[in-house]
């Protein structure tokens, strides 16, 4: 009996992470097109740290896109239930995901995960061989979101 108290307990609490965010505002416009930019970018800094370099993949930019547009309507960062997202576009393995909003540029998005300590440890995950990047534009407080994941 223990044992089916805390399986249902456990499943309680997955699905209230597997919960939307709520949408406020509308979403203007999307796109990957910055994601070769970024894994530039990214590339190397990475590099001046001895790590290797990361390329895009397109299954990591239509999850960062999924999540870029998520953000954006409802005007806030969330990562929400990033496994099971990362599941249902068929990630496997090490996986990361850095959130960023009312950055104009990708140089100045990955300038502020670089600053950022819990962030930057995502861009160095040493398993990282692709990344995906995506930025939506609303009419929310924050006007850019960006959204970067990482996987092996």
């Amino acid at each position: 009996m223990r044992a089916f108290v805390l399986c249902l307990l456990g499943a309680l609490a997955l699905a209230g992470c597997a919960t939307e965010l709520p949408r406020t505002s509308e979403v203007l416009t999307s796109s990957t097109k910055d994601a070769a930019a970024a894994a530039s970018l990214i590339s190397a800094y990475r590099a001046s740290k001895g790590l290797s370099p990361v390329a895009v993949d397109p299954r990591l930019n239509e999850a960062a896109e999924y999540q870029a547009r998520a953000v954006a309507a409802a005007g806030t960062l969330s990562h929400g239930n990033f496994p099971s997202r990362m599941g249902q576009f068929g990630i496997r393995g090490h996986a990361a995901e850095n959130l960023s909003a009312g950055a104009e540029t990708v140089e100045a998005a990955i300038r502020r995960w670089q600053a950022s300590a819990g962030h930057n440890v995502n861009l160095l995950m040493p398993q990282a061989r692709y990344i995906g990047l995506a930025r939506a534009d609303s009419k929310s407080r924050y006007g850019r979101y960006w959204a970067l994941v990482l996987s092996q």
